[in-house]
């Protein structure tokens, strides 16, 4: 066989590759012009990381957009305990109001709280003596006719229809620059009642009860319809430590006037004896009328 008779054999073997080979030149030469198409036909890794991350950010927006039943669920109970630990917290926060208060100003705050506590339980023990009395049925007549007249003195005397002594406490309020208002007032009695104040008198002319109010005028301060002069001084009957305490308070009425708001002065005493005997002028009821005693069951 002569040497060259596989030739055209070779040739048209040679030929398919020629065509391949053109082929990958003309796709190299695409990937060369277009930049983008390089990041595009880039093969992934070998650990497929990036697959991961894009399948995983889809996987995330589809659970985002379309939510299941269970996220759904897991959502809500999530919402819920949530707003439990809120309202948790908010009522600590109410219940630990006197967390920062001073020590001494707890001091006052129990020795207050201690005096008011007495009181009523003798008060206690006064009305519980009063009622085995009156069941023992010894002389029941006497003894309801000694507890009405005593109960009708203690109204009197919370009235203002009748004189007043005891202990108690005198403090006179300086105020220079004439911002002791109204409310200030207001304030400073209603205080001395919360520390145990049974008679108030101011200026040893006006008595001040449930019905009091207090005003301005263009004259100055009023109370009850009276004019009221300064510096202003009260009379206050009660436990003179308490009232004491009550009024020195952090916060309180003295804290109030000599603060840089009002800047005024006050100043307290204690006494072991107090004479009140301004009254308070009780007006005749406009429309209250008492009402029918309810007739007697049989």
């Amino acid at each position: 066989m002569p040497k060259d008779a596989g030739a055209p054999g070779r040739r048209l073997a040679a030929a398919p590759a020629n065509r391949r080979l053109k082929t990958l030149r003309r796709s190299q030469q695409r990937l060369v012009e277009e930049p983008g198409a390089e990041r595009t036909a880039r093969p992934a890794r070998p650990d497929g990381s990036e697959g991961g991350r894009a399948s995983g950010a889809r996987r995330l927006w589809r659970s985002l957009v379309h939510p299941g039943r269970g996220q759904i669920i897991a959502a809500v109970i999530l919402f819920v305990v949530g707003m439990g630990g809120v309202m948790q917290i908010r009522i600590n926060t109410a219940d630990d109001a006197y967390t920062n208060a001073r020590r001494e100003d707890l001091i006052q705050l129990l020795d207050g709280l201690g005096s008011e506590s007495r009181r009523l339980e003798s008060e206690i023990a006064d009305l519980e003596r009063t009622r085995t009395e009156l069941q023992s049925g010894a002389d029941t007549q006497r003894v309801a006719r000694s507890e009405a007249q005593r109960r009708t003195e203690e109204l009197a005397i919370l009235a203002g229809t009748a004189p007043a002594e005891g202990p108690g406490i005198r403090m006179r309020i300086a105020d220079p620059a004439g911002k002791v208002d109204a409310d200030i007032l207001l304030d400073a009695v209603e205080e001395m009642r919360d520390a145990g104040a049974e008679v108030i008198e101011v200026n040893d002319t006006i008595r001040v009860v449930a019905s009091s109010w207090f005003g301005a005028s263009p004259a100055g301060l009023v109370i009850d319809g009276k004019p009221v002069s300064r510096p202003i001084t009260f009379e206050v009957v009660g436990d003179p430590h308490s009232l004491e305490e009550g009024a020195r308070f952090r916060g309180g009425i003295v804290s109030e006037i000599t603060g840089p708001g009002v800047g005024g002065q006050v100043q307290i005493d204690q006494q072991s004896r107090l004479v009140v005997e301004s009254l308070h002028a009780q007006r005749e009821n406009q429309y209250a009328q008492p009402a029918s005693p309810p007739p007697t069951p049989r």
